[in-house]
């Protein structure tokens, strides 16, 4: 069964992300981030088998957790971020929190609260471009955030 919230599943539309350290603001949402349209993340162990005689498997070995995200932004965003530093690479370490909103409607308190959230941390941006093409009427692109960690 999933789970959801108000009687809706979740969607992006409940989507709101924070990050203090990119919007100088601790208030979800802020306008330097409107322009995000997706935001992925992916925390992975390594597992590997482990053999014996007669090449049977006896077990498994636990390696390393790679963390990886992404987050695409339209170019207003990037450009409110360039201003920052003059450049993506520049601007330093953050922490993304994405949260998942209780109410879609704010005039209706339903008293149900949800903190499910995820913070994508140490991320930094390792490149910085342009990604566009005859014909687009909305100019975004998929910046790699390099978290060290991810915290569900």
């Amino acid at each position: 069964m999933a789970v959801k919230i108000n009687d809706v599943d979740y969607s992006w539309a409940m989507i709101e992300l924070t990050s203090p350290a990119l919007t100088g603001s601790s208030d979800a949402n802020p306008e330097i981030l409107s322009g995000v349209t997706a935001v992925k993340w992916n925390r992975k162990r390594n597992v590997k088998t482990n053999y014996g005689l007669g090449g049977k498997a006896t077990g498994r070995g636990f390696g390393n957790v790679e963390c990886s995200a992404s987050i695409t932004m339209d170019y207003g965003t990037q450009a409110q971020l360039r201003a920052l530093k003059g450049s993506l690479g520049e601007i330093g370490e953050f922490d993304l929190i994405v949260t998942w909103a209780t109410d879609i409607d704010s005039e209706i308190d339903t008293g149900i609260t949800n903190n499910e959230s995820v913070t994508l941390k140490g991320c930094f941006f390792n490149e910085d471009g342009l990604d566009t093409k005859q014909d687009d009427t909305q100019i975004t692109k998929e910046f790699d955030l390099n978290p060290f960690d991810i915290d569900i």
